[in-house]
């Protein structure tokens, strides 16, 4: 009877080491680009309210989106918008991330906007 019972806890033990591992997996692939997306809109954020006053609108698309391309985010001058109204700013980035997780193909949307006054 007894050595019937000797290997019972093995299944769950290498059922749970591979759940483990799925979420170790899952959380490599997805909390850098998320981590990356959200120092961006931190960025953008200071972008608003210091860099932008002497720039073009142009130029303002440029600097994020380059700022972007350094993160690793996939975002082009057609995903911002910049609006001016006197002395106030408005900026808009939208985008999606596409995240390879073997079985599946994780989506990641963004759309993050800052606003800021300048005195």
């Amino acid at each position: 009877m007894r050595n019937a019972e000797r290997g019972e806890g093995k299944l769950g033990l290498f059922v749970m080491l591979l759940i483990l591992a799925a979420a170790i997996f899952v959380l490599v692939k997805v909390v850098p680009p998320r981590i990356n997306a959200y120092e961006f809109k931190d960025w953008m954020g200071e972008y608003a309210r210091t860099d932008c006053w002497n720039r073009s609108p142009e130029q303002m698309k440029q600097d994020l989106v380059a700022k972007a391309h350094r993160l690793n985010l996939p975002l082009t001058e057609k995903d911002v918008t910049i609006e001016r109204r006197g002395s106030t700013v408005s900026i808009g980035a939208k985008f999606d991330m596409p995240v390879d997780l073997k079985v599946y193909k994780l989506v990641l949307h963004y759309d993050f906007s800052q606003q800021a006054e300048h005195y």
